[in-house]
């Protein structure tokens, strides 16, 4: 792995770091609009009521809840990915 980091020039390693750095605050930012953009859980309140078992209830995944979610834990999976290769690419040797 020493002899891979050690055949780019280090102009080029921190172009890419610092271009993974955007991309990661960029995910940052779209992740805090989503995840404001979803609404609270109220799933104690349905034991209450006895609504718990609704339509709505079952098929939440299809609904612009189920997407936000989905989009959430994408985002994180794509900051994650981001970091580990912005980790290896910046570590000098």
């Amino acid at each position: 792995m020493g002899i891979l980091m050690s055949a780019i020039e280090y102009s080029v390693r921190m172009g890419v770091l610092e271009a993974f750095t955007i991309l990661m605050a960029i995910a940052s930012i779209a992740i805090i609009v989503v995840v404001m953009m979803q609404s609270g859980t109220n799933d104690n309140v349905g034991v209450i009521t006895g609504a718990s078992d609704t339509f709505y209830g079952r098929n939440k995944d299809k609904n612009k809840e189920g997407v936000l979610k989905k989009v959430t834990i994408g985002l994180f999976i794509f900051i994650m990915i981001c970091a580990i290769i912005a980790f290896v690419v910046g570590v000098v040797d």
